[in-house]
């Protein structure tokens, strides 16, 4: 079985995580090994603890949705995902980047969807119990994705939104307050982990593209939200916003000139703080409510006085609202640099609050703290909003960052742990204090947090409940709209579990093909071809774990539509078909690396301690191969300690010899100290090896003396040749140049290169018995080779050109043969130039043609050079105006001179200078070709629609819109081979490309452009700004 390769490892990664040994491994692993489990965010790859993992709430594979999303082709790409052509490669839930994007007819997405099916997998969708449900981010929403998450999450606001009634007739769209309703609805009772609120942001008018401020739009929504809801019948839901958000504080002036006060009272929804550096809420609290001295030019007008005196105001706060938003003033105006910046100051602030003192009450006034706002991020104009928020019904804390849902410890909160100064402050102040749950009331209040970013905190007043309160339902028609979404989700998850998976190869080409008919089939099933899955299949002939990133799973609609083509897949492959046994071979063999990095890296750094002292000896050989990643020596899928002992032959041979004596030859031993020999007594038990101070054996000695004299003997001899053959030597195969009327041979090149090695390494190397060239002569006798071919000239693999010296020496050492001779001679003059002479070689024996064109044709991978033109553009022939007439390529007689020769021709003459005596370069410059060229390997057995495909993957070009020629001759016959057709490795084919744009001919993928709409600043434009009409 092989190794594991890196772009597999994503899927293994809970190896050395949530398992340590084979025996944690669990069937919730084995899942995730094939993409099958519940999908968990790769920042919160290190909270994939055990007990997650047996809830099947992780999974390590990465899930792509379809970007193809409407019949028009347009293309969405996946944010969340990531999806790229790079990264879903592998992935065989990933059905994308096949070719289905680049077709040009109008149904071409919509078969692509019909014949994929590609729906995203709805177990990694599925809501976890006990968990709430994320929020879709459409681009820029999350400072209202944040504030609909802590509005959810209070019992009563929730419950007078569920409350609101609304005409049964007409059309609710447009109706924010309904579609608040809907969504807390589904957030409330659905079963899927993250809804979308388009329908809502759709009726607020929001610009999802413009990141704006939470705070102003905290203000106007609830506005929004008070004015519909004073427009229902019941007095409750009218008076819900002011009995629930709204307190109450008075200014109180006193004249310092005539002790007159006068109280001016203000209602509240929220308050907004000051924060300096290291202050509590408390402290902030304090500054608000603190005297201010009114002088100079803030002189107050006293009524009794009757003229402006100097005066103390202070704010006395009279009721506080059952929630409390206290507004951290966290964007400040920079009076030096005229620009907004974010404070980054630190604040403090306790889970229990009494506000007692501040409300000058007798009994305490208890808050609790049930929500913090964070915005993450180092500017005032940029950053990301996301909430901490206390679920009523679990009692637990969840960060909630749009579509991700985290719970935080079953003991710990803290705000800063999922912000961007998470790190830095953990370092700064590691003792800071965090929250304690299920403490009593004295401990919570001592207990406080501390934030950078905390940008909103939200305190609900502690009420003795008169009656047990009923768990809050959403009304019916939201409910049965929920229950309709539940009932379809449930379909989807069991539909889903029956889909198939196809190699996909295989199925792109089923993507390439032109569309089913809309007629009944009549003809029989399985008559068509068969869909091969056996290259997906393990030894034990179940679904691979890692074959399964070659495979692409389809659904049974998609099935279907196979089965209607006639086409059959065999054998038919499901998850219930995953082989459980080569996940726990893989998963070994992942675990051995990590063992094994963690022991050498322990073995190295102790070998590096200069007080421990020298211990033993031990086989080099063993040492270099145990110190690598990959051990040869390692068997298959197993353990540390069943790797091969030092002490294992034929290892233990280059530190003992056979005498039981210390082995003479130093260069297969090294020496170890002891605490590095410690760390292999650890893995592989006892070693009896040769101490230290341990004496060399006498009679190895005198052996190895002997043996490196007959060394001597081989090194000179080949030293000897590599003097007189120097130039072979230093040519290293290449040919020499060579000159007219001079006679040249030709050497096998399988004997060159055993010569090469041998004269290099003698001691390691064989040396040639003799010369060998008769696999360069056909069954008659003649030269399998024309120098004169392009494709013979640049083969260097077959045979190479000696000189006549060359040739003689070998021939005299080595014997052999036979003898195979060229010579490059003028054949004749040109008739329109007698000073151009026509060139070539000859050979003896001679070239034999018929033998030498099946050897040619017969290829496994070859390039082929595609030139693409736009419908109606001239093709490049021989003659620059010649068009697609130039007839198809002599296979024996195109040489290397005349292609060169015809390229020549295409230069363009040097510009003179213009009128105005401007300086302009007099060098040639090549005219711009007008195609685009591609190259694509092929066989001599693949067919004329295995080279369309493979054209389709380089240049996104559909096959039915390619027509290729080659010379003169179009390939329209599909089934067609390369060698039937006489096609030659290199040569060069004519693409013509009908409806499709050269601009579009490019290997990158066009991305769609999007423009922004305009800044109108703050929410201009949207539904909380305009006319109530329009909104309700």
């Amino acid at each position: 079985m092989p190794p594991l390769g890196r772009k597999t490892d994503k899927q293994w990664r809970f190896v050395g995580q949530t398992v340590n040994h084979i025996d944690e491994l669990m069937p919730a692993h084995i899942r995730s090994a094939f993409g099958l489990c519940a999908d968990l965010q790769e920042r919160n790859i290190d909270d994939a603890t055990p007990e997650r993992v047996k809830n099947n709430d992780v999974n390590l594979f990465p899930y792509c949705y379809n970007i193809y999303k409407d019949p028009e082709g347009k293309r969405e790409p996946s944010k969340a995902t990531g999806c790229s052509a790079a990264r879903c490669k592998d992935n065989p839930h990933c059905l994308n980047y096949m070719g289905q994007d680049q077709w040009e007819r109008e149904d071409a997405v919509v078969r692509y969807l019909s014949l994929a099916d590609d729906k995203p997998n709805p177990e990694t969708a599925k809501r976890t119990e006990g968990k709430p449900a994320g929020m879709k981010n459409l681009g820029a929403t999350c400072y209202a994705n944040s504030l609909l998450q802590v509005w959810f999450h209070d019992p009563e606001f929730r419950k007078s939104i569920y409350n609101s009634e609304f005409e049964s007739s007409g059309d609710k769209s447009m109706n924010a307050l309904y579609q608040l309703q809907l969504l807390f609805s589904f957030l409330d009772r659905g079963i899927r982990d993250i809804y979308n609120p388009l329908a809502l942001v759709n009726s607020l008018k929001l610009d999802i593209s413009m990141q704006q401020d939470a705070q102003e739009f905290c203000n106007l929504f609830m506005a929004r939200i008070d004015s519909q809801l004073q427009k229902q019948k019941s007095e409750i839901l009218q008076n819900f916003i002011k009995n629930q958000f709204q307190g109450r504080y008075s200014y109180h002036t006193t004249c310092k000139n005539c002790k007159n006060t006068s109280t001016r009272d203000c209602n509240f929804f929220e308050l907004m703080l000051n924060i300096k550096n290291h202050c509590t809420l408390m402290d902030c609290l304090d500054e608000f409510v603190e005297a201010e001295d009114l002088s100079g030019n803030d002189r107050y007008s006293c009524s009794k006085c009757s003229s402006l005196q100097d005066a103390v105001r202070e704010i006395k706060i009279e009721q506080m609202p059952e929630v409390l938003n206290v507004q951290l003033m966290r964007f400040i105006y920079d009076n030096i640099t005229w620009t907004k910046k974010k404070s980054k100051d630190m604040i403090r602030f306790p889970e229990l609050i009494d506000f007692a003192s501040l409300l000058r009450s007798k009994e305490p006034v208890l808050y609790e703290l049930t929500a913090v706002l964070v915005h993450s991020g180092p500017s005032a104009h940029s950053g990301h909003f996301l909430a901490h928020v206390l679920d009523k019904r679990s009692n637990k804390w969840f960060v909630l960052n749009d579509e991700e849902v985290a719970e935080f410890s079953s003991t710990l909160f803290d705000p800063e742990e999922y912000s961007d100064m998470s790190a830095a402050s953990k370092g700064k102040n590691a003792s800071k204090t965090t929250m304690v749950s299920g403490a009593d009331d004295g401990t919570r209040q001592l207990n406080t947090l501390s934030s950078r970013n905390a940008y909103m905190l939200t305190y609900t007043r502690r009420r003795t409940p008169t009656h047990e309160s009923q768990p809050l339902s959403p009304p019916s028609e939201t409910m049965n709209l929920v229950s309709q979404d539940n009932t379809a989700f449930e379909l989807d998850l069991k539909d889903y579990s029956e889909r198939y998976y196809v190699p996909i190869e295989c199925l792109a080409k089923q993507i390439a093909l032109a569309p089913p008919s809309t007629e009944t089939s009549t003809g029989a099933k399985g008559s068509g071809p068969v869909i091969d899955t056996t290259s997906l299949c393990c030894e034990h002939h179940k679904l691979s774990p890692v074959h399964v990133s070659r495979a692409k799973r389809i659904s049974e609609s998609a099935k279907q539509i196979l089965d209607s083509r006639h086409v059959t897949i065999s054998p038919l492959l499901t998850p219930n078909d995953i082989c459980e046994e080569c996940v726990g071979v893989y998963v070994q063999d992942k675990l051995y690396g990590i063992h094994h990095r963690r022991d050498v890296d322990e073995f190295e750094k102790r070998s590096k301690g200069a007080r421990s002292p020298m211990a033993a000896w031990i086989s080099k050989l063993w040492l270099n191969d145990w110190l690598k990643v990959s051990p040869h020596l390692h068997p298959p899928h197993g353990s540390n300690s069943e790797d091969p002992s030092p002490v294992a032959q034929p290892f233990l041979g280059d530190a003992l010899c056979p005498h039981s004596n210390l082995a003479g030859d130093k260069t297969k031993r090294k020496l170890i100290n002891k605490s590095a020999l410690e760390v292999l007594t650890r893995i592989f038990g006892l070693l009896e090896l040769p101490c230290a101070d341990a004496e060399e054996c006498p009679q190895c000695l005198y052996e190895l003396q002997r043996h490196l004299e007959s060394q001597k003997d081989v090194t000179s001899r080949a030293a000897s040749e590599k003097i007189e053959l120097s130039g072979l030597a230093m040519r290293s195969g290449h040919p020499p140049l060579m000159k007219d009327n001079e006679q040249y041979y030709i050497l096998s090149d399988k004997f060159l290169r055993q010569w090469l090695d041998y004269i290099k390494k003698p001691l390691q190397k064989e040396r040639p018995t003799e010369i060998v060239n008769n696999v360069l002569l056909c069954e008659h006798g003649g030269f399998l080779f024309n120098p004169d071919d392009t494709t013979d000239a640049q083969n260097t693999d077959d045979y190479s050109v000696v000189t006549a010296e060359e040739w003689a020496y070998l021939q005299a050492i080595y014997g052999g043969g036979p003898e195979i001779s060229i010579m490059h001679r003028q054949l004749a003059f040109s008739e329109s130039d007698p000073q151009e002479s026509k060139h070539g070689t000859e050979s003896s024996p001679g070239v034999c043609q018929e033998c030498r064109s099946k050897r040619v044709l017969d290829y496994e991978s070859a390039p082929l050079f595609i030139r693409i033109y736009a419908p109606g553009d001239a093709i490049v022939g021989e003659e620059a105006t010649e068009s697609a007439n130039a007839p198809a390529p002599d296979i024996d007689h195109l040489s290397i001179a005349e292609s060169s020769s015809k390229s020549s021709k295409r230069k363009k003459a040097a510009p003179k200078s213009d009128s105005y005596g401007s300086r302009r370069s007099k060098r040639a410059k090549p005219e711009k070709d007008p195609f685009k060229q591609v190259v694509v390997h092929v066989g001599k057995s693949d067919t004329v629609r295995d080279l369309k495909l493979k054209i389709m993957q380089k240049t996104r070009i559909v096959p039915i819109y390619q027509k290729l020629l080659f010379g003169q001759r179009e390939l329209d016959n599909n089934e067609a081979t390369m060698a039937g057709l006489e096609i030659l490795p290199s040569s060069v084919l004519n693409l013509i490309a009908f409806d499709q744009s050269m601009e579009n001919l490019h290997l990158s993928s066009l991305e769609d452009f999007v423009p922004l709409p305009g800044d109108v600043g703050g929410f201009g434009g949207t539904g909380l700004v305009d006319d109530e009409d329009e909104w309700a």
